[in-house]
Parts: C-alpha cells; structure tokens; sequence
C-alpha cells in the first residue's frame, strides 16, 4: 500500500476482501503506547521529586495513568478510521450521484463491484503503525534529563496526580519524539488521504476516487489536533 498504491487498489477491488482491520488495530494500540511512554518519564520524575518534597506521592505513578494516557490515543485512531470509512463512502456517494463510478469500481466489461473504501483506508494505516514506532524510537533514545519537569510546577502540584501530569507534559512536549509525534500525527493524516485516492483510482473509481479520499481529510485532521491539544498547548505555553 505504502509504495504501489495503485496496483494494491486493483487487487483489493478484484478481491473483494473486507476492512483489514490488523493495521487499524495495531496502530490504534501503538499510537497508545507511543503517547504513555511519552509521558511516562516525566510523571516518574515529576512523582519522585513530589516525594522528595513531603508531598506524599508515589515513587512511580499510578497504572491508571498511564492506561488512560494510552486509552485516549487507541480511542482518536480507532475514531478516525472511522470517520474515514463512514466520509470515504459519503465522497463516494456523492461523486456517483454526479454522474461519476462513484459507488462502484469497474473491474472488467460489464462487470461492477463495490468502491473498496473501507479496504483502502484501512490499509493506509500501516503508515502511522511506522510514525508510532519512530516516536517510541525517539522516546527511548532522549536523555533522562530532557524529561525533567519543572520544580515550580511540581510544587506547586502539592502531590496532585492531574497537576503531575500537566508538569510531565509540559516538560514531554519539549521533546523531539513530541515534535515527530505532533507532525507525523498530522502530515501522516494528510498523506493516508493521498494513498487512499491513488488507491481509489487503482481501483477504479475514477473522478470518485478524490471525493472519496478528500472528504475525510479535514474531519480527520481536526479530529486529530483535539488528540494532541494538550500536548500543542503545553508546548507554545513554554514558548510562550
């Protein structure tokens, strides 16, 4: 999918297969281990110095914490994949109704089937499963004093688990892993759309392949910033 797009849309069109769902999953549960653990040093720094301080927190921080950092990541790729498939087939839809092969693929003389969408879509998404790799790389090789979060704030938290955290991300979202999550997240976004319409037109889809790989592109972006707001927040606040 990542370097024939094409050919990989004749394929799956003749095919017929359904939603290849092993990429959607493992870079849903990827996407969530590459957030935590950009997190994860940070909280156990920011943890370790409230203890240090009288404040009464534990050395590491609750498992609680990190799952929920995981699970909001899971939740926007699982989400997203959805508002492409759902988008993908409107654009599909619409393009039809403009006279163009929107719903279906032509794939031999009087022969029709339906637009591979869900198929397409589903398989862009080994793209992010590498992104995510590349931030746990990146997460994994920072020196530990990159994490370090700011005593003031540690402080002031007075032994608060949410105020920990907010420390841990400001000092995480100066990062190079938060940079390449922040841009591959969005520009990963962005190129997903791409190979979906080229796959779309490999497909046979014709004038409907870019409505239906467009549509979702905005939807999917927004949807995308709201999952990293935090961490873009925490960022210019420091730049600020």
């Amino acid at each position: 999918m990542l370097t024939r797009p094409v050919p990989f849309g004749e394929a799956a069109v003749r095919s017929g297969a359904g939603v290849y769902w092993g990429p959607v999953v493992v870079a849903a549960l990827l996407s969530g281990l590459s957030y935590a653990l950009l997190l994860r040093p940070g909280l156990d720094l920011a943890a370790q110095a409230a203890r240090a301080a009288g404040q009464g927190a534990q050395v590491t921080p609750p498992l609680l914490t990190h799952v929920t950092n995981a699970f909001g990541s899971v939740f926007v790729t699982a989400l997203t994949f959805g508002l492409m498939w759902g988008l993908g087939l409107l654009g599909g839809r619409v393009a039809g109704q403009r006279g163009g092969p929107g719903r279906e693929a032509a794939t031999a003389p009087g022969e029709t089937r339906p637009l591979p969408v869900a198929q397409v879509f589903s398989a862009t998404f080994t793209l992010p499963i590498l992104l995510s790799l590349l931030t746990v790389a990146l997460t994994l090789l920072t020196p530990a004093a990159s994490w370090a979060p700011d005593p003031a704030r540690v402080a002031a938290a007075q032994g608060s688990p949410l105020a920990l955290q907010r420390a841990a991300l400001a000092s995480a979202a100066q990062t190079p892993a938060a940079l390449v999550l922040v841009l591959g997240t969005l520009l990963g976004t962005a190129a997903q759309c791409v190979l979906a319409g080229r796959a779309l037109r490999g497909a046979g889809a014709g004038a409907g392949a870019w409505p239906a790989a467009l549509l979702p592109l905005l939807p999917a972006l927004g949807l995308q910033l709201l999952g990293l707001l935090p961490l873009l927040l925490a960022r210019f606040a420091h730049a600020g």
